[in-house]
């Protein structure tokens, strides 16, 4: 992640386990406020992306503690599109540990001199603003958003970075310079530079209003977009008139990133606002190409440090091939000409009459074709010889196949052979998959409770094993990973907890060493219990085997016996002989010699 630039790391790097835990893989990048790294988790076995934020940062306690704060509240955050936190801490640095990606950072390959087209622009666009949909919904804002906030797994799917970090250094920012300003030191920590940036369009203050730091965060990606698309984060170009004019490179998209950075921040589009409106002018774009991503590489588990070679890392966990923004029957039919689609009223002989009545005279002007079906629109352009531009869109309360509206609108005049734009409704508006993650945990009657809510048919529940959620709560939507949203009234399988699943006992470590054997049986959730015994044929303070065997399968937190050797049983020791007369200590050895041999047999 953050690039395809790696470096060696020191040899002191390489030997510490950062935070106790996590050993450093490979280098990956360095920006002003942190370092990067791949690292292995040492205690999951997977590999992880370690940021490790700069050392003065650990001096100031008020960042400290903003910094915990902020990771917490990201943590707790799920969203399909923004990058998880595993874990945080210092040692003796601020440290976030997040899922790796391997497709690098949006500002990787524009470094690389790749421009994105509008269509991928747009998907990449469309992605981020539902991710900031969701962190604005609690009320918090990134603060931070850059090309190398924007990061890509290996199906090319953008993810929003450092959520949380950019809102700390900001808090801090805010804390150093109000201590500048009432007096109280005469120097501030060069984070205090970041102050200015807080300040929001309203005057200096300081943005805490979450209003215009959200607006803030619609206002940054804006320009992201328009820098991924044109390199240039200025949506125009001065010609030397009175005026600027657009960058015409961004097609549709010019008027939807100008609303986006509007001047005044109580105006800007919101996120919300910002995903329908590149949803409005996707049919206006081809299918977005794939990205041309260079996915990176990271060493195996027990290399030690890296130096330039490394094996290809399978990425952990679900990576698909990339993502089409654009829902499939989303896509317009390009321009067909009038004159074709005339010839689909032969299958309704009414349209012509809606043509007739909506006609006056002969001026060729767009009629009123609100609210008629498509075929009207069809009909008119074979009348006055026009080309039609069917744009299909999702709007509430329209039926599908309704026409919303006309470009040019209705009375406008439109010459022989010009295109007439028709918006045709697609139906309700689709439903998110990613904004029903909230039924997970709940129960099945809760969670069909929420999908009627919804708009969406509960059709019954797949069963799955969990390790997280009890047997019988919720755990997602039984849907394909390819679908990410739902037509109103889809009939939605919840995915329900069996529990967690049975483990099979492992085989014994080759190594036959205790540890080893313990932390096999930990790392899946049963618990060892040390037992000795005595072995001729394994040596002493070796494991045996396990109890139960390898191979049985057993209920999680299951006790499994580690047998473990004390050597070959000890030969006994000679018996003396007891006092007393030579006749009764015959007799009395010959009646305990007969006693033993029945207790052993």
């Amino acid at each position: 992640m953050g690039g395809t630039v790696t470096a060696m790391i020191s040899d002191q790097e390489a030997r510490r386990a950062f935070g106790g835990r996590y050993r450093l893989l490979e280098f990956v990048g360095e920006g002003s406020n942190a370092r990067v790294y791949v690292a292995e988790d040492l205690t999951l076995r997977r590999r992880v992306a370690l940021k490790i934020l700069r050392a003065d940062a650990a001096d100031d306690a008020g960042f400290t503690e903003s910094f915990a704060d902020q990771m917490r509240a990201t943590s707790a955050l799920s969203h399909p599109r923004v990058l998880p936190v595993y874990d945080w801490g210092v040692d003796p640095q601020p440290y976030a540990v997040t899922e790796y990606l391997t497709g690098g950072s949006l500002a990787a390959l524009l470094r690389e001199g790749y421009r994105l087209t509008p269509s991928q622009a747009l998907m990449v666009g469309l992605e981020a603003a539902r991710a900031l949909v969701n962190i604005h919904k609690g009320g918090r804002a990134h603060l931070g958003l850059s090309p190398s906030a924007i990061l890509f797994d290996s199906g090319a799917r953008p993810y929003i970075s450092d959520l949380g970090l950019a809102a700390a250094l900001e808090e801090a920012a805010r804390q150093a310079a109000e201590t500048v300003d009432s007096g109280t030191t005469e120097t501030a920590d060069p984070v205090t530079a970041r102050a200015a940036a807080a300040a929001d369009d309203q005057g200096g203050a300081p943005a805490s209003n979450s209003r215009i730091e959200q607006a803030q965060d619609v206002h940054d990606l804006a320009l992201v977009l328009c820098e991924a698309v044109t390199g240039s984060r200025d949506l125009t170009v001065d010609v030397g008139g009175p005026d600027p004019i657009p960058i015409t490179a961004l097609g549709p998209l010019q008027a939807v990133l100008e609303r986006a950075i509007a001047a005044d921040p109580i105006g800007r589009l919101t996120a919300a606002e910002l995903a329908s409106e590149l949803l409005r002018v996707a049919p206006l774009l081809p299918r977005p190409d794939s990205l041309p991503l260079a996915i990176s590489k990271a060493p195996p588990a027990d290399a030690g440090p890296t130096h330039g070679s490394s094996e290809a890392f399978e990425q952990i966990g679900p990576t698909v091939s990339e993502r089409l923004a654009i829902p499939h029957d989303d896509i317009p039919r390009r321009r067909w000409p009038g004159l074709a689609l005339a010839a689909l009223l032969v299958l309704g002989g009414a349209a012509g009459g809606i043509w007739a009545w909506l006609s006056v005279g002969s001026d060729p002007t767009v009629p009123d074709l609100q609210g008629h079906p498509r075929a009207a629109a069809a009909s008119a352009a074979a009348e006055s010889g026009w080309q039609v531009n069917e744009v299909l869109v999702r709007a509430s309360n329209i039926e599908r196949g309704e026409i919303l509206r006309t470009e040019p609108a209705a009375g406008a005049p439109l010459g022989e052979g010009e295109t007439l734009d028709v918006f045709v409704s697609l139906g309700e508006p689709l439903i998110l998959v990613a904004d029903l993650d909230i039924v997970y945990g709940m129960t099945v009657d809760d969670a069909a409770d929420e999908l009627e809510a919804a708009g969406l048919d509960f059709a019954g529940e797949t069963l799955a094993n969990d390790d997280v959620v009890p047997a019988g709560n919720v755990i997602g939507l039984d849907v394909a990973g390819d679908i990410y949203e739902l037509e109103v009234g889809s009939d939605v399988v919840l995915l329900v907890s069996e529990g967690p699943a049975d483990r099979t006992v492992p085989r014994v470590p080759e190594s036959r060493e205790l540890d080893a054997a313990a932390d096999a049986l930990d790392a899946i959730q049963l618990v060892p219990r040390l037992v000795q015994e005595f072995s001729a044929e394994v040596p002493e303070g070796t494991v045996i085997a396990f109890r139960p065997a390898s191979g049985n399968s057993l209920p999680i937190g299951t006790t499994v016996q580690v047998r473990v050797s004390l050597g070959p049983m000890p030969p006994p020791e000679p018996e003396e002989p007891a006092e007393g007369a030579e006749g009764e200590e015959g007799l009395e050895s010959e009646g305990q010699g007969s006693g033993e041999e029945g207790s052993v047999g």
